[in-house]
């Protein structure tokens, strides 16, 4: 959700005599099967301390970004830097096999040097064998870019390459892949290239 709206249901809360805590997550189904997630916290801290035992249970480390609305934005600023990640990834393999390199040694090449990802070593072998089981839907990931840029516009920050990557979410969901994980943006990748990978 965006900063805004969880600063309104602060204020609804408030008027009923609660603390309101926001605490949006990383990690995937995966982490929240494991209870290995990574929460981002906005909240008072006296909130905050009583809300531990909640967090305790599904995460292993929470993040006290700062009041509430700074666990919204902090969630989207990093959803928004998966999205180029996995754009820059896609492009990459697309690119080499269309050159004449198997784009697993183009993988091979990323995951041994300095640009390594845990992220690239999760969704890369996925897009190389066509496993789109979805852990986060392309609907999901536009709608969080798109509440990345009304947040940008109404700080006035720039972020024309998250445009950018927004349009090919767009692209996908035009293609019907909405429902799909955000992996399979690769395949809008290569309807427009003409290179689907193998």
């Amino acid at each position: 959700m965006s900063p805004e709206f969880s600063r309104e249901l602060e204020a609804a809360a408030a008027r009923q005599g609660v603390d309101f805590v926001e605490a949006p997550v990383t990690g995937s189904k995966t982490g929240a099967e494991k209870g290995t997630l990574l929460l981002m916290v906005g909240a008072k801290p006296g909130a905050l301390e009583r809300a531990q035992p909640i967090f305790q249970a599904v995460g292993e480390k929470v993040v006290h970004c700062g009041p509430v609305g700074a666990g919204s934005q902090v969630k989207l600023a990093g959803n928004a830097l998966i999205s180029m990640m996995l754009e820059g990834l896609c492009e990459g393999m697309l690119l080499t096999q269309r050159a004449g390199v198997d784009p697993r040694k183009f993988l091979e090449v990323v995951q041994s040097s300095g640009f390594r990802s845990p992220y690239y070593e999760f969704k890369g072998p996925s897009i190389l064998r066509r496993e789109f089981e979805t852990h986060f839907s392309i609907d999901l990931m536009f709608k969080d870019l798109s509440l990345f840029l009304d947040s940008a516009a109404r700080h006035r920050i720039p972020t024309p390459s998250v445009a950018a990557v927004r349009e090919t979410y767009q692209l996908a969901r035009a293609q019907g892949k909405g429902a799909q994980d955000i992996a399979a943006v690769v395949t809008a990748l290569e309807d427009l290239s003409g290179e689907k990978l193998h």
